[in-house]
């Protein structure tokens, strides 16, 4: 599912309900898992097309606009609805049955005129029925009630869960039309089938990180295209990623290098940067290992953020494409943001041909012995004109199928004068690789990227850090890559 712009949670909630009619959404989860955010967020992403009204049980509202401050300019605040507010005016049913039940009264039909039941007997559910007020004050406009917690306003009232859903579908839903999400404590499915459409939020742990999934388990009458979402509360704000690939991100805007920070070499992404300490090391030996799955356009963008950003600073790059990609296409690739003339320059792609290269920025590569093909002479002469440190730049798809599997004991004596020049090597590896064990023993810098639950994730192992969500979007420096922690 393609995440709108702009749109934080995901957008089967958000079609689910901006449908016609009424719809009651469970959430459950942990304790500390995000189901108080999560429905913020929606409360927020929806306010353009209904009002709504979060009614805590736990949590004041002065320690709620606390935690969210933006929470307070973005919720309306209802009133005290009066005895003389009408509800749906014609109606030819019997609103409040379920509240009726609820109080212990056997509901009968208005004498007064009035389009609701005013009731002064039986059970006091007065909170409750607060809220039965704040809807109808609204008619036939559509509210969104959060209620959070549903265990708790029922454990005040001394009512049983399902009593009060009950009623709550009855009347709120299907009487009036009004869109209800139901908080619950408990990560239980007991209650699951009395709702429209329910949704898991929880904790896990990868690889020793935590990360938090929304898992959309009903949704009814609406198509759920992507079951399992990553989110993060970086901020205090829920933010779901979707399969943001799908659609091709293109950029118009000319490549604006991102600076060196403290004597490091950018890599061309300003939130990578951040991760690795202000970026690479001169003469840094750097690991990207691709998990199942990865994209192949994932890999085509951080190399072409690698290749731009050197080559934007004049600096010399060597490049082995991954997936044997040619010299021609690769170029095609990056200049529509990188000059043709810079690249031409610059970037120097190793390509397995018979003869000699036909372009000047194509190396050939003979295809017998990489420390051969890769001597530091040959590519200092190639790569006159500019300045290093140099990028070598490998994917070892291509290589493995160009040298064979032993191509690591061909490229020591290259990645020696890598260092030694202080330069950067950057191999990339994918699941097939036979080269990864040996790279992972010489790297200063080891990087994974990962698709979990539909999203494509970055971390490092070293230095080691959390799960990144990666996502396309212009930015102001560099390409289109940022990186949101997963908190």
């Amino acid at each position: 599912m393609i995440q709108e712009t702009g749109m934080r949670i995901p957008q089967e909630v958000y079609r689910f309900f901006s449908n016609p009619g009424g719809h009651s959404l469970i959430l459950r989860g942990n304790a500390g898992a995000g189901k108080t955010t999560f429905a913020l967020q929606i409360i927020e992403d929806l306010a353009a097309i209904e009002k709504s009204y979060y009614f805590p049980t736990r949590v004041s509202d002065e320690s709620l606009f606390l935690q969210f401050p933006w929470l307070k300019e973005k919720m309306e605040v209802f009133l005290q609805t009066n005895g003389d507010k009408k509800g749906m005016p014609g109606t030819k049913w019997q609103p409040r049955q379920g509240l009726c039940k609820l109080k212990g009264l056997t509901p009968s039909k208005p004498s007064s005129g009035k389009d609701h039941m005013s009731v002064s007997i039986g059970k006091d559910v007065g909170e409750i029925e607060n809220l039965y007020k704040m809807v109808e004050a609204r008619l036939p406009e559509r509210t969104l009630l959060v209620i959070d917690s549903l265990d708790a306003l029922a454990e005040r009232n001394g009512i049983p869960c399902v009593k009060l859903i009950c009623a709550i579908q009855k009347d709120l839903v299907e009487e009036y039309g009004a869109n209800v999400l139901c908080i619950l404590e408990s990560p239980e499915q007991l209650l699951d089938y009395l709702g429209d459409g329910v949704i898991r939020i929880g904790m896990m742990e990868h690889n020793g990180r935590r990360m938090r999934e929304i898992e959309l388990l009903k949704l009814r009458g609406c198509e759920i295209q992507q079951p399992k979402y990553l989110c993060t509360l970086k901020g205090g704000r829920l933010q779901s990623f979707g399969y943001w690939w799908e659609r091709p991100f293109v950029s118009e805007k000319p490549w604006k290098p991102v600076p060196d920070s403290n004597d490091r070499l950018s890599t061309g992404i300003k939130d990578l940067d951040g991760m690795i300490m202000g970026g690479f090391e001169p003469g840094s030996v750097v690991l990207i290992e691709l998990g199942s799955g990865v994209p192949i356009s994932v890999a085509g963008a951080i190399e072409n953020s690698l290749v731009s950003n050197f080559a934007s600073l004049n600096r010399g790059v060597v490049w082995v494409p991954l997936r044997k990609a040619s010299a021609e296409n690769v170029r095609a690739r990056v200049t529509p943001n990188l000059q043709k003339e810079t690249f031409d320059k610059c970037v120097r792609v190793g390509e397995h041909v018979t003869g000699m290269a036909g372009s000047q920025y194509i190396i050939p590569l003979e295809g017998s012995d990489a420390s051969s093909d890769f001597k530091w002479q040959t590519l200092n002469y190639h790569l006159q004109g500019t300045d290093t440190p140099f990028l070598s730049l490998m994917g070892f798809d291509t290589l493995e199928s160009i040298y064979g599997n032993r191509v690591m004991d061909q490229l020591i004596d290259h990645m020696a004068m890598v260092r030694r020049n202080k330069s950067i090597f950057v191999g990339i590896v994918s699941p097939s690789s036979a080269s990864t064990q040996r790279l992972i023993d010489l790297a200063t810098v080891r990087l994974r990227v990962e698709r979990i639950a539909g999203t494509v994730v970055l971390c490092g192992e070293e230095p080691y850090t959390e799960l990144n969500a990666m996502q396309m979007k212009d930015t102001e420096l560099g390409g289109g890559i940022s990186l949101t922690p997963i908190v």
